[in-house]
């Protein structure tokens, strides 16, 4: 994806935490994988991963809900994952890590393959400009990135407010075929699922929230 000297320079920008909170992972000098062990309690049966993971509020309040299931918050913008962090502090979850590592970069590298049970990526930048199509998250590299690090019966969960990116991720979908459709290709609702505070603004701005949940065979 870059060359040596790239992936380096990229590395070294993500690897600085700028705390020694104990929820915060710290990666190695070079892209390795995170091993579950090293993060959670033994009584973590699952593993959920939110990519984007904004204010963390909706990941915050999963990982009270399921206190045997591991979260991982992955979140570049620092003041946001400080914000997740020093919530998940106050309430003394210990079932909970975050990281700053730009998923984009080095999500292939970091994990093993059938590491977890559910991949969200929410309202991700639908950057709607035709010549900024190329930096959509969803592609097939990343679909496929996805499809590896799911466990077999694995979800894929995916929201945007954003019609073109709903078709375009659903066109996506439709190409890489290896994540199967569980009941419809899309929904108007996630009734199983905590609602962020941006996803609320967006219902009260009456603005369509397009869900979409694929499975690992």
């Amino acid at each position: 994806m870059f060359n040596a000297e790239l992936r380096q320079k990229l590395w070294s920008l993500v690897s600085k935490t700028h705390t020694d909170s104990s929820l915060v992972i710290r990666p190695e000098s070079a892209p390795s994988y995170i091993h579950f062990h090293d993060y959670f309690p033994s009584n973590i049966n699952q593993h959920f991963l939110e990519l984007g993971s904004g204010w963390c509020e909706l990941i915050l309040q999963l990982a009270k809900d399921n206190p045997n299931t591991g979260f991982i918050s992955m979140e570049r913008k620092w003041n946001r994952l400080r914000r997740g962090f020093e919530s998940a502090e106050k309430l003394n979850l210990k079932n909970i890590q975050f990281s700053a590592i730009n998923f984009q970069w080095f999500l292939n590298d970091i994990f093993p393959e059938n590491s977890f049970d559910t991949i969200m990526l929410n309202f991700p930048d639908p950057w709607p400009k035709k010549k900024h199509h190329k930096n959509r998250s969803i592609d097939q590299y990343f679909l496929s990135t996805v499809f590896k690090l799911l466990k077999p019966g694995g979800k894929f969960l995916f929201a945007t407010d954003h019609f073109a990116y709903a078709r375009w991720t659903i066109r996506e979908l439709r190409k890489f075929n290896k994540l199967k459709i569980n009941s419809h290709e899309f929904s108007f609702e996630r009734p199983k699922l905590p609602i962020s505070s941006f996803e609320q603004e967006k219902m009260d701005e009456g603005k369509t929230i397009f869900y979409l949940e694929r499975s690992k065979p």
